[in-house]
């Protein structure tokens, strides 16, 4: 039995009857804060990744969490490192979880959101969160702690990429996918920064693309669904015959071609697993339902089985030891002249096989200057869509991270916001779809790489992948395996060179191919039309070559004797088949061994053959040249030339025939006939045609050297200006982190702000609640500010802020009010007084008893740093005490 926290898949055209159900709600067993119940360890840890400015999508995914989820929340956004990050204030305000900011050694509890604190970097061991210096991650924060989190939790793993820019966060996500997690991305169009979302979407690694406020129900859906799979209902406890497992098989086998059977059945039963998660059913025969009725789902099923997640120079150290190795191997196995033949399987986008490419580049380099090795590698994968993109050579800027400055200059060229590799170094690497143990292999290897595949298939195929390998390669070739992988039973046959590392050296000895089954690997088509062939090719194995009788015997050795010297070429003079003695008319020339008849043919030849085999394959007709002249043994030959294009199978070839003139064959006399004034004519013209035709090609020789010549200066042209626009991108990534620093730095204003009008109000709602009469003046006994009632003293507006309070009238019957203000201000002492206005109370008193009474209270005005400002005028109204006692005198 096994619990898996697992992707929900979606597709526009999945029928209605697969829509997910929504989730259930979550049980709220204990609530945060409760001492009597110990932390718990989490069931899953989620990562969370974008930019600190872009505060609206962690607010809007936090305030649609639960506040019991299980999980561990770790938040970790680009902060500046000089500043104080407000983050944990402003998560508080939007969750009823604990906020955190991280220490060193702090050990991940469920239900709590972590917080990386400024000018750090993180990672995890063991579910300890860990402190770095932010310097090591070369501002990959996210990337870094992503891919920490990934190989510490593995399938209890949770990335979300939120709003933010560059593309942090996407190496990080691919190593999370590599071990089993899920990838939670936000919709790019809701994002306020869209660069990390988007690149993140790129990968198609994503199990959600969603608004922020869509995300936290799909995480939920997630993490709390859990499936409990009996893994006897797939093998059908134990009857391989009628199992649901290989009924499935068989259809990803009919719709993708390829068979999974001999794949380690916990790995499948877990791929399958994820899939009914994602679509929150517990019955088998329901999944197989779906997977007749619904083609994508086993089209999304293959991915599972393939995940394509790779990277460049994967573990640095192995490539570096790999490349010492090949260093002994070259200098004491490979000649000059030769070339080196490379098989890296199971690809995936390319990025081992340019590895391998470009540590070749340089080894070749280091080695001679004069050693003309020739590279030859084949990149091999079942998925069709990766191999297409590992042609093309495009990969995201990220991939910066992971390669050295030096050869990201030298073997990479920016096309758009992308890397392409170099020309010469995807020309050296042949693409193909192959299945690695069910199509015939490459041979003659001297380097085999096949890293992170073995992993994944049963014991037996394993033996047979390693069996094949070591038919490929030539003895002392080197093997070339993943960290967790080993040669097995094939001990005897390889030498090893790096245990760590898994570079082994096949042994001396010859290997018998073991058997392959092209069923594998073949298209349904394929095998509905070629499965009857096969079992009659099989079972008459004789008709396929049947022995000679007598009379082809005979028409055999007459044809070898009397039929006239001929060959095959293709449109490019290649030679395919020769028949007779054709050295008569064919020389090979000195230096690098050639198999082309156009540079072989010798006198008249020459230049006739290349025209007749083109005039020949262009009519599609037979092409006759008569009388043409040979050097042959000392003397001149005369030859008919026949051309003929060949039908069939054989289409695109044409058959050369080098027919002797039956009145030279056999003449005494070398001497050729009587020359007439006719043809001397011709022979001069044909003379002066080649003397023509020999300058011509000369000054080709020297034209196409001045074009070689302006070729090199615009590749230093264009490398130079390559230098300057990655000087230009390294300067928009700057200003990409500062403004990113200013816009965190502005949020946090923006926060300040609300916080300081908030303040702002409280203080005048408690000014004008108490109904105290109050204005404030400067140290220049200016009006700085005044409450409402202040008018029944001081009739002032809001156009007098800024006037002295001596240009007024004050309706009190006391004079010495800006004399009293103006010894506070002197002496720093507060000042009280009893004070009545000079009219008469509007409540009916007598005139007589004069107007309201006030208590005027003078006090300084003091700064937060403790300086003197101004004074505070208050008038506090008195009138209901003094009714009640007696009157003071003014």
């Amino acid at each position: 039995m096994t619990s898996l926290f697992l992707p929900l898949p979606w597709s526009p055209a999945m029928p209605d009857e697969y829509v997910h159900p929504e989730t259930p709600p979550v049980s709220l067993e204990h609530l945060p804060g409760d001492t009597s119940i110990h932390p718990a360890p989490p069931l899953a840890v989620v990562g969370i990744g974008g930019s600190a400015g872009a505060l609206d999508g962690y607010e809007r995914f936090f305030l649609g969490l639960p506040p019991v989820t299980g999980l561990a929340f770790v938040v970790v956004p680009h902060l500046d490192p000089g500043h104080r990050g407000l983050m944990p204030d402003i998560l508080r305000r939007c969750t009823s979880l604990p906020v955190l900011q991280i220490e060193d050694g702090m050990v991940l509890q469920a239900d709590r959101v972590y917080i990386i604190p400024p000018g750090f970097s993180l990672s995890i061991l063991n579910g300890v969160l860990q402190l770095g210096d932010l310097a090591d991650v070369k501002g990959s924060v996210i990337d870094t702690f992503f891919a920490a989190l990934a190989a510490d939790q593995r399938e209890h793993t949770v990335g979300i990429v939120l709003s933010g820019m560059g593309t942090d966060g996407t190496r990080g996500i691919q190593a999370i996918k590599q071990w089993g997690g899920q990838v939670l991305v936000q919709d790019p169009n809701t994002a306020e920064y869209a660069s990390m979302p988007s690149s993140a979407v790129a990968t198609h690694l994503a199990d959600a693309v969603l608004p922020p406020d869509d995300l936290a129900a799909r995480l939920l859906s997630l993490t709390q669904q859990t499936l409990s799979l009996d893994a006897g209902a797939l093998l059908n406890n134990g009857d391989p015959a009628s199992a649901p497992l290989q009924r499935i098989l068989r259809l990803v086998q009919q719709r993708t071609g390829h068979d999974f059977s001999r794949y380690k059945r916990p790995t499948l039963i877990r791929r399958i697993e994820r899939r009914m998660l994602g679509w929150r059913m517990q019955d088998v025969s329901q999944y197989l339902r779906l997977l007749e009725e619904v083609p994508d789902e086993i089209k999304a099923l293959f991915q599972d089985f393939t995940i394509n997640v790779t990277s460049f120079f994967r573990d640095v150290e192995a490539y570096a030891e790999l490349k010492d190795h090949l260093r002994t191997y070259l200098k004491a196995n490979t000649q000059p002249q030769g070339t080196l033949r490379v098989w890296v399987t199971a690809c995936s986008t390319g990025e081992e096989a340019y590895s391998v490419a470009i540590v070749l580049h340089e080894l070749i380099g280091e080695i001679s200057e004069d050693h003309a090795l020739r590279v030859q590698i084949f990149a091999t994968d079942i998925d069709r869509a990766a191999i297409d993109q590992a042609r093309r050579g495009l990969y995201s800027r990220e991939i910066a991270y992971v390669i050295s400055p030096e050869r990201l200059s030298r073997y990479f060229s920016v096309k758009g916001d992308q890397y392409q590799v170099r020309a010469d170094i995807r020309e050296s690497v042949v693409f193909a779809t192959h299945n690695t143990f069910g199509d015939p292999p490459f041979t003659r290897l001297d380097l085999l790489c096949c890293r992170n595949m073995l992993i994944y298939v049963g014991q037996g195929l394993q033996t047979q992948i390693l069996a094949l390998f070591r038919y490929a390669l030539r003895p002392q070739g080197l093997l070339f395996l993943g960290t967790s992988e080993t040669i097995g039973t094939q001990q005897d046959h390889f030498g090893t060179l790096s245990p760590r590392w898994k570079i082994y050296q096949r042994g001396e000895g010859v290997a018998e191919l073991p058997p392959v089954s092209h069923a594998a690997v073949s298209s349904p088509l394929e095998q509905e039309a070629g499965g009857q062939a096969g079992q009659r090719s099989r079972s008459r194995p004789d008709q396929r070559y049947p022995s000679l009788s007598t009379a082809q015997e005979a028409q055999k050795a007459l044809l070898a004797e009397y039929a006239p010297p001929a060959v095959v070429v293709d449109d490019q003079g290649e030679v395919h088949y020769v028949h007779g003695r054709t050295g008569r008319y064919l020389e090979l020339s000195p230096g690098r061994g050639m198999n082309n008849v156009f540079e072989m043919a010798q006198g008249d030849l020459r230049y006739e053959l290349p025209a007749a085999v083109r005039q020949a394959l262009t009519e599609r007709r037979k092409v006759v040249r008569s009388q043409l002249h040979v050097e042959v043994e000392g003397s001149t030959q005369t030859l008919d030339l026949i051309v003929t294009p060949l039908t069939g199978p054989s289409s695109g070839l044409v058959m050369i025939v080098f027919q002797e003139r039956l009145d030279t064959l056999n003449s005494a006399s070398p001497s050729r006939p009587e020359k007439t004034d006719q043809v001397m004519a011709l022979e001069s013209e044909l003379h002066h045609s080649r003397e023509t035709l020999q300058a011509t090609v000369e000054e080709m020789a020297v034209s196409l050297e001045e074009v070689r010549s302006t070729n090199e200066e615009l590749q230093s042209t264009n490398e130079e200006l390559q230098s300057g626009n990655e000087e230009l991108m390294t300067s928009k990534e700057e200003l990409q982190s500062l403004n990113e620093e200013l816009t965190t730095i502005n949020a946090e204003h923006q926060l300040v702000i609300r916080d300081l009008a908030l303040a702002n109000d409280d203080t005048k709602n408690l000014l004008e609640g108490a109904g105290t009469a109050t204005v404030f003046l400067d140290n220049d006994l200016k009006i700085r500010r005044f409450t409402p009632f202040i008018s029944a003293i001081i009739p002032l507006t809001l156009s007098d802020l800024g006037r002295p309070i001596t240009d007024f009238h004050f309706n009190l019957r006391y004079d010495h009010l800006i004399r009293d203000v103006k010894r506070v201000l002197k002496t720093l002492e507060p000042f009280e007084m009893q004070v009545q206005t000079s009219e008469a109370a509007r409540d009916g008193r007598d005139q007589t008893d004069g107007g309201r009474w006030y208590l005027m209270r003078l006090s300084l005005y003091r700064t937060t740093d403790n300086y003197i400002g101004g004074v505070v005028v208050a008038f506090t109204n008195i009138d209901l005490i003094r009714s009640q006692g007696t009157t003071p005198n003014v």
